[in-house]
């Protein structure tokens, strides 16, 4: 399962909170909250993994919290999760689905896609958002 778990630094700043990657050098966010921080820190984690991936380059592993630096005693180690999607598995595939027929009559009538709407169930159950 391609799901990765990194540490990030957190330091209070007088305009929010500054996050960055111990081991991803040159990757740093600034916003005004941990919680939009955490959230920049995936989109940042998952592009860096991808971009990794593409010029088929290793993924560091996650260092150890006892080998992290941190400067200032105010300042946070937090692990980030984020989930990758290897770019040998981003073909589509075929999968049957079971449903009552008066539900597939009805989602029809209504045009519905039901490809589309068994992939945004099967991210929303795994937290996954969708890849850009």
């Amino acid at each position: 399962m391609p799901n990765y778990i990194y540490p990030v630094v957190a330091e209070q700043t007088p305009t929010g909170v500054s996050m960055y990657f111990p081991d991803f050098p040159g990757t740093a966010i600034a916003a005004p909250s941990v919680v939009s921080g955490i959230k920049d820190a995936k989109v940042m984690l998952i592009n860096r993994i991808e971009e990794l991936n593409d010029n088929n380059e290793s993924v560091p592993e996650p260092s150890e919290i006892d080998a992290i630096q941190i400067e200032e005693p105010g300042d946070r180690i937090i692990y980030v999760e984020v989930f990758v999607i290897p770019p040998a598995d981003d073909k589509t595939v075929t999968k049957n689905c079971t449903l009552p027929k008066w539900l597939r009559d009805a989602g029809e009538e209504a045009s519905l896609n039901f490809s589309q709407l068994l992939q945004q169930s099967v991210r929303e159950a795994l937290g996954i958002e969708k890849r850009p």
